[in-house]
C-alpha cells in the first residue's frame, strides 16, 4: 500500500490520496451491504467515532510524510507504533512501563535519529526534512491510540463495522485539505489509487479481525516486517536508497521496538503466573 500511495503521491496531495483510499474503502463495505454480503451494526458510536479520528488523523500524516520522505522512512516512522500503544497502556490502563520498556524506547529513538540524518542530505534541507519526519512520528502516535481503541472495540464491534467508522471519519477529515488543493487525476493516478485502496481495505480488514483473538504485543511485533519490506520495495521499485546510517537506524529502531514488544510480553506471561 505504501508504495503505491508514494507512486500516486508523484503527482497528488498525500492528503488527496488518502481521501481517495477512504472513498474507495467506505464503497467498498456499504456495496458489500447492499448486497447482503455484510450486516453491519454498531454497539458503541462513540467509541467508533474515536477510533475513526485517531486512524483518519494517523493517515492523514503518514501520507503526507510519504509523499515527501522515502517511502521505506516513513513506514518506519509510522510502525513505531507499538511503542505508543505501551506507553498509553500505562498512562490511561494503569499497566506496568518497566525499564527495560523505558531502554527500548530510548534505543529506538536513537534508530529514528540515525535515519533522519542518514535522510537528510537527499532531502535536501534538514529543516524541510525534520518537518516530515516529525509528522511521520505523529501518525505513530495517532497509530498507536487508534490500536488501542481497536482492541477494545473488538469485544463487541466486528472489524467491517469498525473499518467502515475509519473511512466515513477519515474521509471528511482528509476531505478539509483536499478541498483546498485538489488536483484532477490522471488515469494513471486512479490506477495507483485503486491499488492503494484495494491494500488498504485488506490490510486494516486483516489486521482489526486478528485484534480480537491475537495479542497486540504479538501484533505489533509482525507489524515489523512492514518497514522492512517496504525499505525494500522502495529501493526495488522506486529506486529509493536510502544511506548506510538510515539502514543501520532502520534495523536499530526495528529491533528496539520488538525487543520492547517482547519485554511487554514477557512482563504480561509474569504476572499471569
Amino acid at each position: 500500500m505504501a508504495v503505491c500511495a508514494k507512486e500516486a503521491a508523484r503527482h497528488l496531495p498525500g492528503a488527496q490520496v488518502a481521501c481517495l483510499r477512504f472513498v474507495l474503502g467506505a464503497g467498498t463495505v456499504l456495496t458489500l451491504a447492499a448486497v447482503g454480503v455484510l450486516q453491519l451494526r454498531a454497539y458503541n458510536p462513540w467509541a467508533l467515532l474515536l477510533r475513526g479520528t485517531l486512524g483518519g488523523g494517523g493517515v492523514l500524516l503518514y501520507f503526507v510524510a510519504i509523499s515527501h520522505l522515502p517511502v521505506g522512512v516513513a513506514t518506519l516512522l509510522n510502525n513505531s507504533s507499538p511503542l505508543f500503544v505501551a506507553i498509553f497502556s500505562w498512562l490511561f490502563l494503569r499497566e506496568p512501563f518497566g525499564v527495560r520498556m523505558l531502554v527500548a524506547l530510548i534505543v529506538t529513538s536513537l534508530g529514528i535519529v540515525m535515519v533522519v540524518l542518514g535522510n537528510a542530505p537527499a532531502a535536501g534541507s534538514p529543516v524541510l526534512s525534520l518537518k516530515w519526519v516529525l509528522m511521520g512520528l505523529g501518525s505513530a502516535v495517532f497509530a498507536g491510540g487508534a490500536v488501542t481503541t481497536m482492541r477494545a472495540l473488538r469485544k463487541r464491534e466486528g472489524a467491517w463495522e469498525i473499518f467502515l467508522a475509519l473511512c466515513v471519519i477519515g474521509g471528511v477529515i482528509t476531505g478539509i485539505p483536499t478541498v483546498f488543493a485538489y488536483v484532477a487525476p490522471t488515469p494513471r493516478d486512479w490506477f495507483w489509487v485503486t491499488l492503494t485502496g484495494g491494500f488498504s481495505v485488506g490490510s486494516q480488514v486483516l489486521l482489526t479481525y486478528c485484534l480480537r483473538d491475537v495479542p497486540a504485543v504479538r501484533a505489533g511485533l509482525m507489524m515489523q516486517l512492514a518497514p522492512i519490506l517496504t525499505f525494500i520495495l522502495g529501493a526495488l521499485w522506486l529506486a529509493e536508497f536510502p544511506s548506510g546510517l538510515s539502514w543501520l537506524g532502520a534495523a536499530v529502531t526495528i529491533g528496539g521496538v520488538s525487543w520492547g514488544m517482547l519485554t511487554r510480553s514477557s512482563s504480561s506471561r509474569s504476572r499471569v503466573g
